[in-house]
């Protein structure tokens, strides 16, 4: 009796239970059939309302967050204009990720030594007129001016290439290599066994390169060095589930570091291309050797890269008079005074276009500038104006056919805009050059990876040396000369005479020059 009564207790429980769930189910698909029916009828006004959101939600992050105006107007433009992508585009290319996490992945332990730390600013012995810039230039970058070292410059890999594979080949200690295209090429390679010979008779090696850069060899150069037992890494992925954020924000610094005795920096890749006289397609360009103290500056670049893409932190050899001595690569040339500038999307943001307009502000007689691409912002273009309103001679050469068309276009939009006060224009013929460098009067220069556009200057990670010499200048003005005698003016009358159609194309692109 009593199990009979349980059974009944069961079964009662199980059918009620069972019934519950049945009117339950029977009211959520009514309520899902409801809705359905709801989303049906309305669809187009939640769409409307979810667009306008996220819109509103967008536009107010880019008032908040972006400091240009023109980009500001264009990404709100984007966004209201075009529903979704313009949304979607922005928040995947739009915000700069890299300098909200900067202090976290480059802790400031690791500039300590890096960093300005003198209570008294020293001006050795500059002329006068450079002492407020010597003042800003701490504040824009608090690292300190140097003295005591030689640059020289080194014409286009003909040059620059045998001299950086010595400096391997003599490695005892350490070698940093960082560059943004490494050509698996017939030079590529030779920088590859010479590296990977470093390796084998006990030379640490570091080599970092960027990981749109090395896509141009197909990771070729990167794999092969791996292969070898050489130590690389790559600096922020490039499209991934999680990083398509990074695409546009590259490593374009080229660092060469041995032993803490001779560095070498400019805007010269690992590629075949530079060696102008055995290239098929030659691009003209200019490198940097470099001795004395500021090699510690160039080198706590790297260390800081390094870390940034592995987390790791390596320890350089430091610059010693001791050891440098015992070069046999030492020139006897070493009245340069230099400092790093370092640049990018990061903490170390806008301090190139700042010590650009800091020395424009000092020039006195003369402006040179040398770029493949030349399209700088207002700030900058207002600076140069001024300059030359002053008096200043300005004068700057670029490549007549650069290797992006678009940008041609862009330049050639700008260049009434450019001469107006006196400035000269100036396109240098075929082979393509890619040569950086500023001179202002007979004493400062600007030597490093910067160019002038959107792309060096707000998004890429950069480095350049500001430097203070006479004879370094009056080596750069007889390279420029020597330039300027295979290029051929800006004149206004042909940019006037250009066809319709193609003021219209290259006007169209400069609305785009932002991102360029």
């Amino acid at each position: 009796m009593y199990i009979a009564i349980l059974l009944y207790d069961y079964l009662n429980t199980f059918f009620r239970n069972e019934f519950s769930i049945a009117l339950f189910e029977l009211g959520f698909m009514q309520i899902f059939e409801k809705l359905v029916e709801w989303i049906t009828i309305h669809w187009v006004t939640i769409i409307v309302i979810f667009h306008i959101s996220l819109s509103l939600l967008t536009s107010v992050h880019v008032l908040l967050f972006k400091e240009n105006e023109r980009t500001s107007l264009a990404w709100i433009g984007l966004v209201i204009l075009s529903p979704v992508v313009g949304i979607l585009f922005y928040w995947l290319f739009g915000i700069n990720r890299i300098k909200r996490s900067a202090l976290k992945k480059h802790p400031q332990s690791l500039k300590k030594d890096f960093r300005h730390q003198e209570t008294r600013i020293k001006y050795h012995h500059l002329p006068k007129n450079w002492h407020s810039a010597i003042i800003a230039g701490h504040r824009i970058n608090p690292v300190n001016y140097v003295a005591d070292n030689s640059v020289e410059p080194l014409i286009n890999g003909d040059m620059a290439y045998p001299a950086m594979i010595k400096s391997i080949h003599g490695a005892k200690r350490y070698i940093v290599l960082s560059s943004y295209i490494f050509d698996y090429d017939p030079l590529g390679r030779q920088f590859i066994n010479a590296l990977t010979q470093a390796h084998q008779r006990g030379v640490i090696v570091n080599v970092l390169l960027d990981r749109i850069g090395i896509g141009y060899s197909w990771h070729k150069s990167d794999r092969a060095l791996k292969k070898l037992g050489v130590r690389t890494a790559r600096f922020l992925p490039t499209i991934s589930l999680t990083s398509i954020r990074f695409i546009n924000l590259r490593n374009h610094r080229k660092i060469l570091c041995v032993d803490g005795e001779v560095a070498y920096i400019g805007g010269m890749n690992v590629s075949q291309n530079n060696v102008v006289k055995s290239a098929a397609h030659p691009i003209d360009d200019i490198q940097f050797k470099v001795t004395g103290p500021v090699i510690d500056q160039i080198s706590q670049v790297f260390i800081e890269d390094w870390f940034f893409a592995t987390r790791e932190l390596i320890k350089f050899p430091r610059y010693s008079i001791k050891t440098s001595s015992n070069s046999v690569e030492q020139t006897n040339d070493k009245s340069v005074i230099a400092r790093v500038i370092q640049d990018g999307p990061d903490e170390h943001h806008n301090r190139i276009r700042w010590t650009l307009i800091n020395a424009l502000v000092c020039a006195q007689t003369s402006v040179k500038i040398m770029t493949p691409y030349f399209i700088p912002d207002q700030t900058l273009m207002t600076s140069l104006h001024a300059a030359a309103l002053r008096g200043v001679s300005i004068e700057i050469i670029v490549p007549e056919h650069s290797d992006i068309p678009i940008v041609d276009w862009v330049m050639e939009a700008n260049f009434l805009r450019i001469i107006e006060h006196g400035i000269q224009v100036y396109k240098s013929k075929r082979p393509f050059d890619h040569s950086k460098i500023v001179i202002i009067d007979d004493i400062w220069s600007f030597i490093g990876s910067t160019n002038w556009d959107a792309r060096s200057l707000e998004f890429n990670f950069e480095i350049n040396l500001e430097c203070f010499d006479t004879n370094l200048n009056a080596k750069l003005t007889k390279f420029f000369t020597i330039k300027k005698q295979n290029a051929t003016p800006v004149i206004k009358d042909e940019i006037n005479g250009l066809p319709t159609y193609k003021k219209i194309r290259n006007n169209l692109f400069r609305l785009f020059s932002p991102y360029m």
